[in-house]
């Protein structure tokens, strides 16, 4: 007889029935589960918006019961959001037993099933939820129209297949901290129990959220209570730069953002003849210590991950090496924005800033907190100085003590005297300016090799952009960039590119060499055979004398053709010494480019530095122009019919892929044709095209008989395999 063989236990599988309590409600959404950093599940958009019933079916979360596994979730999960007439499920009554509470104005979870294989001891669960305009006292949300401020993520990794779930996740309702404020001070549950209308300046805190949401300025906060109220709504004022405070006018609360936001001549102005007493040094902040290195740190909710952003004063760095601070913002959801925090960290605590206490007479009283003010203290040889309010304090007798800092803001338009001092007295303004000279071009091909292993079939590039200082106490420049609905995002730091300025009296001709001009900045990383640009003309540099201020150049380079330029013009050496953001662009995409310029004294703010833009032309993968047009063994640009003459055109051929990065001027030899290269002589009249004459040779006699007629030749190379013209092309004037 046979006999059965007995089943060996190896381990456990483990049934829960647990009830969960997250916090207060209501809630607007159920985004995500994870246990043990693994989905247990996520929605799309607006999916659990509602109490209700999921079912979770994934067994083998853990591993499942296979060697090394530890079963998964499987079972029902209720969520209940907390609505104000909640009622307890039959299976919470069943847990429970008895007389059970409809846990109203709570978040709370239950689930019943499978939790785990092998192991006793379940993973812990965290739970991703969304909480803005649900909750608020009487369900009545202040300006609920910016309430939310959509961000989104689209460079944290997530594991999710599913693209609606996966936009969902990458999507974060940060809320306007204005909004946040509001609750902070008008909830009956857990704020102050203000009365809306009545305690609060509602028109400073709308003027607060229209900026904040302007900015993107949205904050993501876990508010526990764990903190008493007031470190909490500090703790939201510090995140924006801003004050809150009781107007002593009205009475109300007030809000106002730190900000760039004021016209300096419109600011009051005090002296000893108007409001200022005495004027003492406040010490109290000062430090030998200035940080130039801020580390911020904030809190990912997409990854529930913590992270930093950093900003660096880098010319302070090299004058006296790092000095490092951190500080936590971890209600910042996003890298951007913690980036522009650290930014405006960094700028706040600028070294010599001046700091002072102010006692004033009643004059003074018209200031607020954070309010900005002008003062001219002759004695301090200051004649014209915007300070910012920071405490304020009034004595018995009516006077107003201030103390106030040099706002960074306004350091552009400081004043001083000479005083006793000798020389001019003159303070060299070290305040970060927008750059004005600069060039924005797509990569030719000579210098995709520099760039990237670029496939010459491949009709993308690189933005390159090259620029002069704008002042001698530039250092460098932040370089950010972002392309049409996506923010902008630092790339990096950019330095300044050799550059000089042509002088001369006339224009310079298609046909020039030798050039006069003001170099601005050493030719060190300048050598001899290296390419330069002016205007759209890549040139070749054969010889320069910095101290006699000539450049001797070979023209019409690479891509282009000679051109005219202004005598003003400016030429760039940009051959190896250029910027770029190094992100490859499609054609037909448009990069947007701003540099934030750092002195000594900061870093430009983004809001005062011009937005460039370029689109891409596949420029790259365009052939280049036939080189050295003539007209019959002349080179001019016009054709004088006569009669009976024959008039041919001849040119050089041109062969990007042979040349590779040498540099060949438009007169200098005669290069293989590439096969797929033939030439478009084009016959014009009034701008409207008459015929067409196409061409593998290097020359071509024009077709122009008694009955026909035409005012302009136009010639360029054309690629039949990418189906693209040479980026310039020669226009000739037909006259009689």
């Amino acid at each position: 007889m046979g006999s059965k063989k007995k089943k060996t236990t190896i381990g456990y599988k483990y049934f829960f029935s647990i009830q969960s309590g997250l916090g207060r409600g209501p809630i607007n959404e159920l985004v995500a589960i994870t246990a043990d950093d693994k989905t247990v599940f996520a929605g799309q958009a607006n999916e659990v918006t509602v109490s209700k019933s999921i079912y979770i079916d994934k067994p083998n979360l853990f591993g499942g019961t296979n060697v090394g596994g530890e079963g998964g979730i499987k079972g029902i999960f209720e969520i209940a959001m907390g609505d104000a007439d909640q009622e307890p499920t039959s299976r919470v009554k069943n847990l429970l037993g008895g007389v059970v509470p409809g846990f109203r104005g709570m978040v709370t979870t239950f689930f019943d099933g499978l939790i785990s294989a092998y192991s006793a001891s379940p993973k812990p669960w965290k739970y991703r939820v969304r909480r803005t305009t649900q909750g608020w006292s009487n369900n009545e949300v202040w300006y609920p129209e910016k309430c939310i401020i959509m961000l989104y993520d689209d460079t944290s990794t997530i594991h999710e297949k599913d693209n609606g779930i996966n936009s969902n996740l990458r999507t974060i309702h940060a809320m306007n901290p204005a909004h946040i404020l509001i609750e902070c001070a008008t909830n009956n549950d857990w704020g102050r129990g203000l009365q809306l209308y009545e305690d609060i300046d509602l028109d400073s805190f709308k003027t607060a959220a229209d900026i904040l949401y302007n900015e993107k300025f949205g904050l993501c906060f876990r508010y526990n209570r764990q903190d008493g109220l007031d470190t909490f709504v500090q703790q939201v004022l510090d995140h924006i730069g801003a004050v809150q405070y009781a107007d002593l006018t009205t009475g109300k609360i007030k809000l106002k953002l730190i900000r760039d936001n004021y016209k300096t001549e419109d600011l009051p102005l005090f002296n000893y003849d108007n409001g200022i007493l005495v004027v003492q040094d406040d010490d109290s902040s000062a430090s030998d210590n200035v940080p130039n290195e801020i580390a911020v740190k904030w809190h990912n909710p997409v990854t529930n991950e913590d992270s930093e952003a950093r900003a660096q004063n880098l010319g302070a760095i090299q004058a006296v090496g790092l000095i490092s601070s951190s500080i936590e913002y971890k209600a910042l959801p996003t890298f951007e924005l913690a980036t522009r925090v650290a930014q405006r960290e960094l700028e706040s605590g600028i070294a010599g800033l001046i700091r002072l206490t102010i006692q004033f007479d009643r004059r003074g009283e018209i200031l607020t907190p954070a309010d900005c003010f002008r003062v001219s203290l002759p004695d301090r040889d200051i004649k014209d100085m915007v300070m910012r309010v920071g405490s304020i304090n009034e004595h018995e007798d009516g006077m107003i003590e201030i103390t106030a800092i040099q706002d960074v803001f306004g350091l552009a338009d400081t004043v001083y005297n000479s005083g006793n001092q000798s020389g001019t007295g003159i303070v060299q303004d070290a305040t970060p300016k927008p750059i004005e000279n600069y060039m924005l071009f797509e990569s030719p091909y000579f210098a995709m090799r520099q760039l990237s292993n670029h496939d010459v079939d491949n009709e993308s590039g690189y933005m390159i952009l090259v620029s002069a200082q704008p002042t001698s106490q530039s250092i460098n420049y932040l370089l950010q960039t972002a392309t049409e609905g996506v923010d902008f995002t630092i790339r990096g730091t950019g330095d300044f590119t050799p550059s000089a300025v042509l002088i001369s009296k006339r224009q310079l001709s298609k046909v020039d060499t030798q050039l006069n001009v003001i170099f601005n900045k050493n030719m060190t990383d300048v050598s001899i055979g290296s390419a330069a640009i002016i205007g759209n003309e890549i040139v070749r540099i054969d010889a320069f004398d910095e101290l006699n201020g000539t450049i001797t150049i070979a023209r019409g380079c690479a891509d282009t053709l000679p051109q005219t330029h202004s005598k003003d013009s400016f030429i760039w050496f940009f051959d190896s010494l250029f910027e770029t953001d190094g992100i490859e662009y499609l054609k037909g995409e448009v990069v947007y480019v701003q540099q934030l310029t750092q002195t000594n004294a900061g870093t430009l703010s983004a809001n005062k530095a011009p937005i460039r833009a370029l689109k891409f032309n596949a420029r790259a993968a365009r052939p280049y122009p036939p080189a050295n047009l003539q007209i019959n063994g002349v080179i001019t640009e016009t054709i004088i019919l006569k009669e009976q003459e024959t008039i041919v055109l001849t040119w050089l051929h041109r062969n990007k892929e042979i040349q590779q990065d040498n540099l060949i001027a438009y007169n200098e030899g005669n290069i293989d044709k590439p096969e797929t290269v033939e030439y478009h002589i084009e016959y014009y009249l009034a701008s409207e095209l008459k015929k067409t004459a196409v061409t593998n040779e290097n020359s071509h006699e024009l077709e122009i008989n008694e009955t026909e007629r035409f005012d302009e030749i136009r010639l360029y190379a054309y690629d039949t395999k990418s189906e693209l013209e040479s980026l310039q092309q020669y226009k000739l004037q037909i006259k009689d």
